[in-house]
């Protein structure tokens, strides 16, 4: 197999999912329903799904003047109503907990609407239902999440944190409402080489996500059903001219905007090199003309030498 570095930029047959751009343009249609019901029943451990609804994933907001959010995937499961939300996050974000709880809150709003046009034209029972069915959100994220304790995340396999409803004091579940999956792969332990490493269909999976754009080949020992519909959904070879020419398009604007972001944190970077450089010249400058007034130098002496004016 051959690959090559920045993790980011295209080097085999496969696409790159890591950004939620080509995530979307890549993964998100309906003939990968197979695909998107395995890896949510992977993360979600005895969730067993029957048939995946895709949902517009363009959300209006509550008032005219907020902005419609658009997930990167939005669907729902036909048998039980259970609502998923599947997010891709190349780049940190500090408040990115905080955006996945006000994305959770559209299926919500969108759950009790319903409920309340039932209740206002009588069709429901004589008092209004607030009860919900549950919402997951699963993040993958190309960074790892600040945590209190290593104890936070799955015991077995140290990559994923899980969040839902809880008592502070002993942990009783509030709601089975809500529900939040964040896969931190920043944390994944092996690298672009090391595929012979993974044993569980998770770190395959994981792996997979990370670096099979850089694979000639799907690995020989990556035989799991989830993962040859994964490596089948990504091989560029197989994508329609529209598919492929979309797909491009968005590789090439992410890494215009990646190479955009490394431009300003250089420039930046520069210019405080030189400001640094500037302040230092001025403080030692000011302890040197201290030093002359203390031994006795005239203050015009002093400025005319160092420039300094200590009167």
């Amino acid at each position: 197999m051959t690959r090559s570095n920045p993790p980011y930029r295209q080097a085999g047959k496969y696409a790159c999912v890591l950004y939620d751009t080509t995530f979307k343009v890549v993964l998100v249609r309906r003939e990968n329903e197979e695909l998107i019901r395995r890896i949510i029943e992977l993360l979600i451990p005895g969730k067993r799904i029957s048939h995946l609804t895709f949902i517009d994933k363009e959300q209006k907001g509550l008032v005219i003047s907020e902005k419609n959010t658009n997930f990167d995937l939005l669907c729902k499961d036909e048998a039980t109503g259970e609502e998923f939300i599947v997010e891709m996050q190349f780049g940190k974000q500090n408040t990115y907990r905080e955006r996945m709880l006000s994305y959770a809150t559209y299926p919500i709003r969108t759950q009790l609407a319903e409920k309340l046009t039932r209740y206002q034209s009588g069709e429901s029972l004589d008092k209004m239902d607030y009860s919900l069915r549950p919402v997951y959100v699963l993040s993958f994220l190309n960074f790892a999440l600040e945590h209190e304790g290593e104890d936070a995340l799955d015991a077995d396999n140290g990559l994923i944190s899980r969040y839902a409803v809880r008592n502070d004091r002993n942990g009783e579940l509030m709601t089975d409402a809500l529900h939040f999956i964040y896969v931190e792969m920043d944390r994944f332990p092996y690298k672009e080489n090391e595929e012979e490493q993974c044993k569980t269909l998770l770190e395959k999976f994981v792996f997979s996500l990370k670096y099979m754009h850089t694979l000639t080949d799907q690995p020989g020992s990556f035989t799991e059903d989830l993962l040859r519909l994964l490596y089948r959904a990504t091989e560029l070879g197989s994508m329609t001219i529209e598919q492929r020419e979309r797909y491009e398009e968005t590789m090439r604007n992410e890494l215009d905007i990646s190479l955009e972001k490394r431009y300003v944190k250089e420039e930046a970077f520069k210019e405080g090199e030189v400001k640094g450089r500037e302040e230092g010249r001025e403080e030692s400058l000011k302890t040197v003309a201290q030093k002359m007034l203390a031994a006795g130098s005239d203050l015009a002496f002093i400025k005319e030498m160092t420039g300094v004016d200590l009167s």
